[in-house]
């Protein structure tokens, strides 16, 4: 894996998954939103965490061996990735960091991380329907247009 390829994922994962919730949770102290505070569901917050971090690099390794290559759009698959938990989802990898994102917010209980989650739901979503899509039908063509008649865009 090149250099850069690796660099930008880890960017992505520093900034999605750590700094900005972070950003989230000061705002959520600043402006004083409601906090909730249960065992139980910050327990369940780390399973969903542990999860989706785990069903995230599943997705990457399914990127690497089967795609013959990365979820980076500079390094990406030579090979349409349609096995795994691609048969539930044509994009599991955003649905785990939503998960992630989720059990962020059970674990803290902070109000502004729904909305953090809502906004990169609709970043992802945008970013999917605008760039990823076309790009893949343009790659990878009938296989891409019948991968998408059987498989559903996020659940």
């Amino acid at each position: 894996m090149k250099l850069i390829t690796l660099l930008l994922a880890l960017l992505y994962g520093l900034f999605v998954l750590a700094i900005f919730p972070l950003v989230f949770i000061k705002i959520n102290d600043y402006f004083s939103f409601p906090i909730y505070s249960n065992s139980l569901i910050k327990y369940l917050g780390i399973v969903l965490i542990i999860l989706g971090g785990l069903f995230w690099l599943y997705c990457i390794n399914l990127f690497l061996l089967i795609g013959k290559g990365t979820p980076v759009p500079i390094s990406p698959p030579k090979k349409l990735v349609v096995s795994g938990l691609y048969k539930l989802s044509r994009n599991p990898m955003y649905v785990n960091t939503l998960v992630i994102l989720f059990g962020y917010f059970l674990f803290f209980g902070q109000i502004s991380l729904l909305i953090y989650i809502s906004l990169v739901f609709l970043f992802l979503h945008l970013f999917v329907i605008f760039y990823e899509e076309p790009t893949l039908k343009r790659k990878f063509g009938k296989d891409y247009f019948n991968y998408c008649n059987k498989v559903p865009r996020w659940l």
